[in-house]
């Protein structure tokens, strides 16, 4: 997003974590300031999130990585950066289960077959309520598990209980998640 004036000066915000380029902020505010101003259609804006989320998501299944691993999205607006959507890809190897929250959408992927699967995907804790007083509206899938995290019945995302009184859970290692087909 930084634009050609800013790519050839030299870094005055370096990235703590990548040292190359220049902070978030820093890129935000300049294209803020010199970026294009012409207004955005939301039906574009739409088309372009979906775009960028499906390219995201096929770099993290591409990893080089010998054992199955998890891929866990999260998108949110950022609070600073009004016209930011910040998108966080979070990669669990060694075939660590991630835990289910709200707002994340997590994959399965085993490198040696190729194969790919859905675990879940939970909208944003503010919105569950009302996905719930509209049941009919919505995947009967979508609303099960969205009662099933709210009574903390973590059977449905492959936990099983630690101990009787269920409130320690691990990873259930015979459970599969949902077969993607391929087209």
């Amino acid at each position: 997003m930084q634009n050609q004036d800013t790519e050839k000066t030299e870094l005055t915000h370096p990235s703590h974590l990548e040292p190359f380029r220049n902070t978030v902020g820093h890129i935000y505010r300049e294209s803020q300031i010199h970026g294009d101003k012409s207004p955005i259609e939301c039906g574009n804006m739409t088309e372009e999130i979906m775009k960028g989320y499906v390219e995201d998501l096929n770099e993290a299944f591409m990893i080089p990585e010998e054992n199955p691993f998890y891929v866990m999205l999260t998108e949110k607006k950022d609070l600073q950066m009004k016209s930011a959507l910040c998108r966080k890809i979070v990669i669990f190897k060694n075939n660590h289960r991630p835990w289910p929250e709200d707002n994340t959408t997590v994959f399965w992927k085993n490198p040696k077959t190729q194969e790919i699967r859905f675990c879940w995907d939970l909208p944003h804790w503010s919105e569950m309520d009302n996905i719930l007083a509209n049941k009919d509206k919505f995947d009967i899938t979508l609303v099960a598990q969205i009662i099933a995290w709210k009574n903390f019945d973590l059977y449905s995302f492959g936990f099983i209980p630690l101990d009787i009184k269920k409130d320690r859970w691990i990873s259930n290692i015979n459970w599969k998640d949902k077969t993607i087909k391929t087209i």
